[in-house]
C-alpha cells in the first residue's frame, strides 16, 4: 500500500450517504427501507444523511412523495441523474456510463446493485460522508465529532487467520473517505479494477486462495473442502469459464446471457451439455447426480437447509428438478458476477491486490483500512462480516449463514421475495397502529391531566407533608408533556425537548418506592411517539388527533403508593424493527421491544 497509509487521518462519522435505486417508477423507497432510515435519523438526530435517487428511475409523484420523505425527516436529496456535470476524471465519467448503462438495460442484464456499487465511487457520493447499506443499522451517537485513522479510506474488512497467513473478507456495505485527496491512488484502484471487469468479465479468487490454502496442514485442506460445498464458491469459479479465454464478455452481457439461459429449459439443457451429442435425458440424469453428490458430510455439518433443500429437489419429477435448477442456478451465477465485479471480492482484488497475506503484512499494511480496526462496530452494525484474525470455525460459522440472514440482497429474487414479505407485514401493523394511535394519545392525554390533579391534591393534608419537591417536579414535567398536546395535533418534537428537560430531573421526577406513574405514563408517550415517527405517520413532525377513540382498552390500575396514584397509561410497545426468530433467519418485522427511543 502507499506511504499515505503511515499518516494520520481525521474521520468524521457524523456524515453519512444512503443509495436507493427503485425498479418500480412509482415507488420511490419500499416501506422498509423508509422505516429503517427514520430509525436512523431518529438514533442519530444532529447528523447529515444524504440519500441518493434517480430521477430518471421515478414517476413525478413518486418524486414529489421521496422530497416530501425527506423534507419530514431532515434528510438531503441527491439526483444521481444530474451527477455528469461534477465528474472530472476519466475514470469517473466511464464508471457512470457503466452506471447508466446498468440502469438503463434492467431486462438485458442490467443490475441496480451493480449500479449502487459503482455510484459508491464516485466523487459526488463518497464526499457526502460514509456509505451504508440500509440493512447495516447505524447509531454514531456515541462516537466524537472526529476519529483518527490511520488510512484515508475505510472498509468492512475481516480476516481468517490460519498460522502465518490471513485471507481477507472485505465487504462494500459500508465505505468511509476520511480523506478523499489522501485516498486518491487507493481511490483509483478500485475505479480502473471495476472499469476492467465491467468490461472484460474475469475473476481468480478460487484458484488464488486454493492455491495459498490448500496445500500444507490438514486445517488448511479441511477449509478448502468447506469452501468447495459453498455454493457461491462453485458458482464464482463456473462464471469465469462460460465463455473461452479471449472471448469474455462484458459483466452485464455475461449476465443477460444467464438470464437467458436459466428462463428456457431447452436453452438450459443445452448450456450443461459436456458434448455435442449429449441427449436433454442424458443431461437431466446427470444434472440429477451432480446434485446428490453435493449431499457430503460437509454440505450437511454446514449448510444443513440447503442439504435437506437439495434431497427435497432430488424427489421431484425430472421437469421440476429443472425449474429447481434453473432458479437456484441463475441466482448463483447473477450473485457470482456481480460479487466479483463490483463486490466484495472484487474491491479486495482491486484495492490489495489479491486475497491472502502473510499475517505479517497484514497488520503492518492492511488492517488500518478495517473499521473494526477503530472499534466502530457498535457505531455500524453490520452482521454480514467477521472479525479480523477470526477462527475457523467463526469463519465457517458465518460462511455458512443462509441468504437473508445476514443482509438483504434484495437485488436477488430470493431477498426481493423476503423483503416483500416483511414489508406486507409491516403495512399491516403500521395501518392497524395508525387506527390506534388517536385513540391512544386521547386516553394518554386524559391519564396525565388526571396524574396532575392527583399530585396536586396529595401536596394539601397529610399526604402534603411527605415528598412536596418531588410532587411539584412532577407536576411540572407532565404540564410540559401537557402542552405537547395542541388542538388537534401531537407536536413530537415539542415532546422530544420536554423529554430531554425531563431527563435531566429524572432522578426526582422518575422517582416512586416501588413504581412511578410518572415515568410509565412519560414513556408510554416515548415509545407511542416513535412508533408513529418510524412509520411514518406525523406532517410536520405532527401527529394528527381527529380522529376520536374507538373501543380504547384501558389497562387495570396497578397498585401504587398514594403519591403516585393515578390512571394506567395504555400504550403500545416500542418498536423494535426486523428483530431474528430463534427458529428463521428471516428478519421479522416486530413492534415487541422498545429499541428505538425518542432521542434526549
Amino acid at each position: 500500500m502507499s506511504d499515505s497509509a503511515k499518516k494520520v487521518y481525521q474521520y468524521n462519522p457524523h456524515l453519512h450517504v444512503k443509495i436507493w435505486l427503485s425498479n418500480k417508477p412509482g415507488i420511490f423507497m419500499n416501506t422498509e427501507n423508509q422505516m429503517r432510515l427514520i430509525s436512523m435519523r431518529e438514533k442519530n438526530p444532529t447528523d447529515s444523511i444524504s440519500l441518493i435517487y434517480d430521477s430518471s428511475l421515478l414517476n413525478e409523484q413518486a418524486i414529489k412523495n421521496l422530497y416530501r420523505f425527506c423534507a419530514e425527516h431532515r434528510i438531503t436529496p441527491v439526483d444521481a441523474h444530474q451527477f455528469p456535470e461534477n465528474l472530472t476524471t476519466e475514470n469517473e465519467k466511464k464508471l457512470y456510463e457503466f452506471y447508466r448503462d446498468e440502469i438503463t438495460h434492467l431486462n438485458e442484464g442490467g443490475n441496480l446493485a451493480v449500479a449502487s456499487d459503482i455510484l459508491r465511487w464516485l466523487s459526488p457520493v463518497y464526499s457526502l460522508g460514509t456509505y451504508t447499506d440500509f440493512d447495516v443499522p447505524v447509531d454514531t451517537s456515541k462516537l466524537p465529532a472526529r476519529i483518527s485513522v490511520k488510512a484515508p479510506l475505510l472498509l468492512n474488512i475481516g480476516s481468517l487467520r490460519i498460522r502465518n497467513k490471513d485471507i481477507i473478507l472485505s465487504n462494500n456495505d459500508y465505505i468511509a473517505i476520511a480523506d478523499p485527496n489522501a485516498a486518491q491512488e487507493e481511490i483509483e484502484k478500485v475505479q480502473q479494477g471495476i472499469i476492467q471487469v465491467l468490461s472484460q468479465y474475469t475473476n481468480d479468487f478460487i484458484e488464488n486462495t486454493e492455491e495459498e490454502f490448500g496445500r500444507g496442514s490438514y486445517l488448511n485442506k479441511y477449509l478448502i473442502s468447506f469452501m468447495r460445498n459453498r455454493s457461491e464458491s462453485i458458482y464464482i469459479a463456473r462464471s469465469k469459464n462460460i465463455f473461452t479465454q479471449g472471448e469474455e464478455p462484458s459483466s452485464r452481457e455475461l449476465r443477460k446471457y444467464i438470464n437467458e439461459i436459466m428462463n428456457d429449459p431447452i436453452k438450459f439443457l443445452d448450456f450443461n451439455k459436456v458434448s455435442a451429442d449429449e441427449t436433454h435425458q442424458s443431461v437431466t440424469q446427470r444434472l440429477r447426480k451432480e446434485l446428490k453428490d453435493q449431499l457430503g458430510f460437509f454440505k450437511w455439518l454446514f449448510f444443513r437447509n440447503e442439504y435437506y433443500e437439495i434431497k427435497g429437489a432430488l424427489q421431484q419429477s425430472d421437469e421440476k428438478l429443472l425449474a429447481y435448477l434453473m432458479k437456484k442456478e441463475r441466482t448463483l451465477y447473477l450473485k457470482s458476477i456481480v460479487v466479483c465485479t463490483t463486490g466484495p471480492i472484487a474491491i479486495a482484488k482491486f484495492l490489495f491486490n489479491g486475497y491472502v497475506f502473510n499475517s505479517i503484512d497484514f497488520d503492518h499494511f492492511i488492517q488500518q483500512y478495517s473499521f473494526n480496526h477503530y472499534g466502530l462496530k457498535k457505531a455500524f452494525q453490520s452482521q454480514n462480516s467477521i472479525s479480523m484474525r477470526e477462527s475457523v470455525f467463526g469463519m465457517m460459522t458465518f460462511l455458512g449463514s443462509e441468504d437473508g440472514k445476514l443482509n438483504d440482497s434484495s437485488w436477488l429474487e430470493t431477498g426481493a421475495q423476503l423483503q416483500k414479505s416483511r414489508g406486507e407485514l409491516l403495512e399491516i401493523q403500521k395501518n392497524t397502529f395508525e387506527k390506534e394511535l388517536p385513540g391512544l394519545l386521547h386516553t394518554t392525554r386524559k391519564n396525565v391531566e388526571q396524574h396532575i390533579k392527583n399530585l396536586e391534591s396529595n401536596l394539601t393534608g397529610f399526604w402534603g407533608l411527605f415528598f412536596p419537591r418531588r410532587k411539584q417536579e412532577k407536576i411540572k414535567a407532565l404540564q410540559q408533556v401537557l402542552a405537547c398536546f395542541q388542538n388537534d395535533i401531537f407536536d413530537t418534537n415539542q415532546f422530544r425537548d420536554a423529554v430531554k428537560d425531563i431527563h435531566l430531573k429524572k432522578d426526582i421526577v422518575y422517582a416512586g418506592l416501588f413504581y412511578s406513574q410518572t415515568k410509565n405514563l412519560i414513556e408510554s408517550l416515548e415509545k407511542n411517539c416513535m412508533t408513529a415517527i418510524v412509520f411514518g405517520l406525523t406532517t410536520n413532525r405532527t401527529i394528527s388527533l381527529k380522529e376520536e377513540p374507538k373501543h380504547v382498552p384501558v389497562a387495570t390500575q396497578p397498585k401504587v403508593n398514594p403519591t403516585e396514584a393515578g390512571n394506567e397509561p395504555v400504550h403500545t410497545p416500542g418498536l423494535g424493527l426486523f428483530e431474528k426468530t430463534e427458529h428463521s433467519p428471516t428478519p421479522v418485522p416486530s413492534l415487541a421491544t422498545s429499541e428505538c427511543r425518542l432521542n434526549r
